[in-house]
């Protein structure tokens, strides 16, 4: 791990030095920009929105807290490695032990994307997390998943995680839809919800 993670910090330290340049190096993929480019500033343009949680941290994502400079914007990533690539302040945890480590009803907004079936995967464990991740939303806070529609990655889709069930479905910030395919290669879906305010 030590070797990894001193991988991963030298490769934040260049990727830190490029974007200071102004060129920022992005995924190059259709999702991922839909989320850069639409989602993130939407975020960023709503009052409703004060703090929110980025679940999943990779090269890709470093940028993720400066999209949204109006924002608290807090990270968490189960790789302890990764953790060159969060925010601040990043948590490095399991998202099953969200409610370890963020208060209930603290958070406006948490986006998940590219974690369910990328480790997320065990039915028990899902529910736990998403469960967790309702309870530390506001009521009125949006829950954003991202996940890929095709085996074996989506072993536990949405409409069989009995967590979801609570939440209201809401669009997609920045978009009049609840529910989209972002990249037909790999069938990336991305949906909202809400909690309830009552």
């Amino acid at each position: 791990m030590p070797a990894k993670a001193d991988l991963y910090r030298t490769a934040a330290r260049m990727l830190g030095t490029i974007d200071k340049s102004g060129w920022i190096l992005r995924y190059r993929y259709g999702d991922r920009r839909l989320l850069e480019d639409v989602v993130l500033p939407a975020l960023d343009r709503d009052p409703a929105v004060e703090s929110l949680l980025l679940v999943g941290c990779a090269w890709y994502t470093r940028h993720y807290p400066a999209l949204l400079p109006r924002k608290q914007v807090m990270t968490m990533e189960i790789d302890p490695a990764k953790a060159a690539f969060g925010g601040d302040p990043h948590i490095v945890a399991n998202m099953t032990d969200i409610t370890e480590h963020i208060a209930p009803a603290s958070l406006d907004a948490v986006i998940c994307n590219g974690v369910l079936g990328w480790g997320l995967d065990e039915p028990d464990a899902v529910e736990t997390a998403f469960a967790g991740a309702a309870v530390c939303l506001r009521p009125g806070g949006l829950f954003l998943l991202g996940w890929n529609d095709i085996p074996p990655r989506n072993d536990c889709p949405p409409d069989s995680i009995a967590a979801l069930d609570g939440l209201e479905i809401a669009d997609i910030p920045g978009l009049d839809t609840h529910s989209l395919v972002a990249l037909e290669r790999n069938q990336h879906c991305y949906q909202a919800y809400r909690k309830p305010e009552g």
